[in-house]
């Protein structure tokens, strides 16, 4: 295998190799490792569709069941015992591990996948625009006319930030390649720390910024959708890049006290010009019922009956109203379980929810003028109790039930529908947390938080005459509430207010609303699959101990699959698990 081919199987820089698997404009191409980029690239409609494709791999790598809706669970927002996606086994405690498991970075492992979902899907979402902008900038490509040429490159580059940032979010090390790099000894590419992906990411996306900001266009509305997509405007663009790089900034931290040290006043800055601001809109993609090509994982679990439940510990704190009796404990209380909550919260409400009492087989009550808008209560328990207990609860999400698989039966519940992946309100609530850790102003940080705390909630609004712990811990209320569903945003969270060695199952001393349970690994290694093409030694995070490094893995034999195989070949053993059963 010569060296360039070994580089294509590394996900970071697959230089020349088609468009992402999945979107329109596939190459067909002789040797998959090494293909000519310069003739595959000159066509301007393959260009073009790289925009939109790689939109689309992004948006749903965010959202998949193997990534964000196992970081949701590991943030325990969300709880199941069923092991699809390997929810039980990284998400239990005292079965195979006293608290929780380690990753599983072996690929002779059962629990390997999870690991490889956001590498693939990101890094395979670059190596396209990467080939992109190889033909816009070196080889000239006009796609179209000048604007249209100008707005793929915009879109790209913004996604080589994306990458970047994604990566640093969620692994300890990986790739910076962009159109750029030297491929020449791909073997002696370095791989870069974390924080270097994260300053990374930064100012690729302050470069795509200036682009939005110097180009009018607007996108078309089949870049967010099959069909329903949403077309979205240079300066609508803009703002998302500003508020990812307020999220960049904001959830890179592992620990609470990586969190003292996140910058921010520029947290503030990026989130003052992001969805929110002038007007605001949420950046979106349009769901398709048949989940083959745009899905959203995270949304289709978390809100159907019988796969999850809201987890107990943050059912407790978004129960706590005036009434006792009504508050939801953790862990479970068996047998009785825990009861039909009050309306302290209108996303809450009272827990009715259905046409009918009994509606679905949930023992809950109909829904009544206190419906939530959020939540349901269930009277009955949903996972088999020799799996754990505290995987029981009696809260449900609902918010985003439109978009479950097969609905239930509800007007407008058919699978389809626009999905949130990043919202003007996280855009708020990060803007409102820079104004109070970064030196700004409390009363426009109440502001902001009052938007969705007492428009949404019917909660008592906020002055900002609270002291900072006051503000904080409704800021990080409304953060649980407003943003499941978001992708890994409840485990990010989470981990960054949760200080390093904390060992508490009580969420004793946590500085945050809800700290990670004791064991839970911080951040991904590299996969094995690609230690083993580096030959470098296996290593993993969490579980009881850190574990030993083992021996290095001998490189493949013949030819390698480039990152974009991979990533489809990830998305449809997601999709085929998920047609398998809900429950395993």
């Amino acid at each position: 295998m010569n060296r360039l081919s070994y580089w294509r199987s590394l996900v970071a820089a697959v230089a020349v190799a088609g468009t992402m698997a999945g979107c329109s404009g596939d190459l067909d191409v002789e040797n998959p490792n090494a293909p000519d980029a310069k003739r595959a690239f000159s066509d301007p409609g393959t260009i073009a569709s790289v925009a939109s494709g790689t939109i689309r791999q992004w948006a749903v790598t965010r959202q998949e069941y193997n990534s964000g809706l196992v970081l949701n669970t590991m943030a325990d927002h969300a709880s199941a015992s069923w092991n699809n996606f390997n929810l039980r086994y990284y998400t239990s405690y005292g079965n195979e591990c006293p608290q929780r498991c380690g990753w599983a970075n072996t690929l002779t492992s059962s629990f390997y996948i999870q690991l490889e979902t956001y590498w693939y899907g990101y890094y395979g979402a670059l190596s396209a625009v990467n080939d992109a902008l190889t033909a816009i900038r070196k080889n000239n490509v006009i796609i179209t006319d000048g604007p249209t040429t100008r707005m793929v490159e915009t879109i790209s580059v913004m996604m080589q930030g994306f990458v970047f940032g994604g990566i640093a979010l969620n692994y300890d090390q990986g790739f910076i390649v962009d159109e750029e790099t030297d491929l020449a000894d791909p073997l002696g590419l370095p791989l870069a720390t974390r924080q270097e992906l994260r300053d990374a990411a930064i100012a690729k996306l302050d470069e795509a910024y200036q682009l939005a900001q110097a180009n009018s266009f607007v996108t078309p509305a089949g870049w967010a959708g099959e069909s329903g997509g949403r077309s979205y405007t240079n300066l609508e663009i803009a703002k998302l890049i500003r508020t990812v790089q307020a999220e960049i900034l904001a959830q890179y931290p592992r620990d609470a006290a990586e969190n003292g040290q996140v910058n921010w006043a520029q947290v503030r800055t990026y989130a003052s010009q992001g969805l929110s601001a002038a007007g605001g809109t949420d950046f979106q993609i349009h769901v398709d019922n048949n989940r083959g090509v745009w899905y959203d994982g995270v949304k289709d679990w978390t809100n159907q009956t019988g796969t999850m439940k809201v987890d107990t510990r943050l059912a407790a704190i978004i129960t706590d109203g005036p009434d006792p009796a009504k508050v939801h404990v953790t862990p479970w209380p068996s047998p009785q379980g825990n009861p039909q909550p009050d309306a302290y919260d209108k996303r809450v409400g009272d827990g009715s929810w259905g046409p009918i009492d009994n509606y679905q087989g949930v023992l809950g009550k109909a829904a009544g003028p206190k419906a939530g808008s959020d939540f349901a209560w269930h009277g009955s328990s949903t996972f088999p109790a020799a799996r754990g207990q505290y995987h029981q609860s009696n809260l449900q999400h609902m918010r985003y039930s439109y978009l479950t698989y097969a609905g239930y039966g509800l007007p407008g519940e058919d699978g389809t529908g626009q999905a949130d992946i990043i919202t003007a309100t996280y855009n708020d609530l990060l803007w409102a947390e820079g104004e109070l850790r970064g030196g700004g102003s409390k009363a426009t940080a109440a502001q902001l938080i009052n938007k969705t705390r007492v428009t949404r909630g019917g909660l008592a609004p906020l002055t900002g005459a609270e002291s900072d712990a006051v503000l904080l811990r409704a800021l990080q209320y409304e953060q649980a509430v407003e943003l499941y569903g978001l992708g890994g945003v409840p485990f990010y969270n989470s981990r960054r207010t949760t200080p390093a060695g904390y060992s508490s199952t009580t969420n004793a001393g946590c500085p945050g609303l809800l700290c990670l349970w004791p064991d839970t690994p911080r951040h991904m290694p590299i996969p094995a699959k690609e230690l083993g093409l580096l030959k470098k030694e296996l290593y993993s995070f969490g579980g009881p101990v850190l574990p030993e490094a083992s021996a290095g893995v001998n490189g493949s034999e013949g030819r390698v699959k480039s990152a974009r195989e991979i990533a489809a070949e990830l998305t449809r053993a997601s999709l085929e698990m998920r047609k398998r059963g809900r429950r395993q």
